[in-house]
């Protein structure tokens, strides 16, 4: 890498780390100490159990190094593992729990450096770099501890070994992905395959050189290992129980509202009874929502105009990517499919392939498709490679005017417009609570308040220890802090102050 190259590299890491840190929390937090983004339930129970593994070596269920945790619905291990560090450093704060998505945000930025100049070349790799220093997608995803951030990381990364031919760190990174977010353990083999026909796309004795590559072998085994083990917790029944209860097909409402439809045309239909089965039934409605879903998660109002309407995932209240990289994208598919087919084929298929896991859960999302976001940032890229210089500073321009405006909300609106989606009140709650501890004998605290069971052990700093020993049983009692899901039947006199 030339000494330019670098040191650009470092300037737009350092516009990307601003982009990304700023007004996320307070330098000078202690553990309940924070400044306009407090943290939402995920984030909550993943702080804690990093912090009750690095304090007990059990999380705060009392597990020893469990493999799959049980708070977060069968939670994969990759991003609370990864946050102990962090923890170490902060404490259970949201520098402890967000630091991980940070340094994923800044790792994404190097690592599109890499694909686009392994793909198409130095100037290719730096414009990629810089947009995805800049991309409203990877910003509000670096701003909070998602797990899917972090798994987006480390698939990046194999994608880049793989191009490399540094197979054995390629499946490593792929094999802890799927440990940190469900989706990838669909996705993944399917990028795997469209990797290996690109890589042996220009002759065959290219796929007859990687199969025998020693080292690619050594790669499979590690996949195959992580897959074994990966289905060893989904047989077991505790990593799926997420994906379990939210994909369509588990949805009660989805369900009832088919069996109606359903029943409904049969009636209505003039076709002979025994024919009508064929032409209304679950499995076409099934399909046809299935399809819906899947367009819907490439859709101009996901991507480009609205996004995923979650204002965790999408602050900005815009599309994940900006307006002005629409066109950039058609252009940059043009130019790439007239200059060189099998990179077209390759980056179109990874974009198609992100929604096959999405299009089960019902709705668009803004971390379950991130991994899209190579492929596109790398398409605009090719695209604002062959600008001219006019048109270079037209669309920069545009990008510039709509990043101010989507920023102004993400620091400044947001925070007090979405406060309930980050459990504000949990918070708020907390600071009330250990202000007014010393002048009542007894504290008490409603499990109506939103995460309040998870935000107080974590803003107060409890020792995991006292934690552990509770878990499972209601009333928790924090000294002479109660939580309870039972307000009615507490005792209310000037001696007890009730929260709720």
């Amino acid at each position: 890498m030339r000494r330019k190259s670098i040191l650009l590299i470092l300037s737009i890491l350092v516009l990307g780390l601003v982009l990304r840190v700023y007004k996320v929390a307070d330098l000078a937090s202690s553990a309940y100490k924070l400044n306009s983004m407090p943290l939402y339930g995920d984030e909550l129970t993943i702080v804690y159990d990093a912090y009750s593994l690095l304090k007990t070596g059990k999380d705060q269920t009392g597990e020893s190094l469990p493999v799959t945790f049980k708070m977060g619905a069968g939670r994969p291990p990759g991003y609370v593992y990864g946050s102990i560090p962090f923890v170490a450093l902060f404490g259970p704060t949201a520098w402890g729990v967000r630091g991980l998505s940070i340094i994923s945000g800044l790792g994404m930025i190097v690592l599109m450096y890499f694909l686009g100049r392994k793909l198409f070349g130095e100037k290719v790799g730096l414009i990629a770099s810089f947009l995805t220093s800049i991309s409203l997608w990877d910003i509000y995803l670096s701003r909070g501890g998602f797990e899917a951030h972090f798994a987006l990381f480390l698939a990046t990364f194999g994608v880049v070994m793989f191009l490399y031919k540094k197979y054995i760190p390629m499946a490593i990174a792929w094999g802890l992905a799927i440990f940190t977010y469900p989706t990838f353990k669909l996705t993944l083999p399917f990028i795997f395959l469209v990797l290996l026909f690109f890589s042996g796309s220009t002759t065959k004795t290219n796929y007859i050189k990687i199969l025998k590559n020693k080292l690619f072998i050594i790669s499979v085994v590690i996949l195959a290992i992580f897959g074994g083990l990966s289905v060893n917790e989904t047989l077991k029944g505790t990593s799926e129980e997420r994906f379990l209860r939210l994909n369509i097909f588990s949805d009660s409402a989805t369900k009832e509202s088919i069996i109606q439809k359903v029943n409904s045309e049969r009636e209505m239909s003039t076709l002979p009874e025994l024919i009508r089965p064929i032409f209304y039934n679950k499995p076409l409605n099934y399909s046809r929502l299935l399809l819906d879903n899947y367009m819907e998660n490439i859709s101009l109002d996901f991507l480009y105009l609205r996004g995923d309407r979650n204002p965790r995932h999408n602050p900005g209240e815009w599309g994940m990517f900006y307006l002005v990289e629409l066109p950039l994208l058609f252009a940059g598919l043009y130019l790439i499919f007239k200059n060189d087919k099998n990179k077209f084929l390759f980056l179109v298929k990874w974009i198609l392939i992100v929604p096959l896991a999405t299009m089960f859960l019902g709705q668009t999302h803004g971390l379950r498709n991130a991994f899209m976001i190579p492929p596109f940032i790398l398409i605009t890229a090719y695209a604002f490679s062959k600008l001219n210089k006019k048109m270079v500073l037209i669309s920069a321009g545009l990008i510039g005017i709509q990043l101010i405006f989507v920023l102004s909300a993400v620091y400044f609106l947001a925070p007090n417009k979405f406060a309930g989606f980050w459990s504000k009140g949990a918070y708020e709650t907390t600071l009330e609570a250990l202000e007014q501890k010393n002048n009542y004998e007894t504290v008490v605290l409603s499990t109506k308040i939103d995460n309040i069971e998870y935000g107080f052990p974590v803003y107060a700093g409890i020792d995991p220890v006292e934690v552990i020993s509770q878990y499972g049983y209601f009333p928790k009692t924090y000294g002479n802090v109660i939580i309870t899901d039972d307000i009615e039947n507490m005792q209310q006199d000037k001696n007890t102050l009730i929260i709720e």
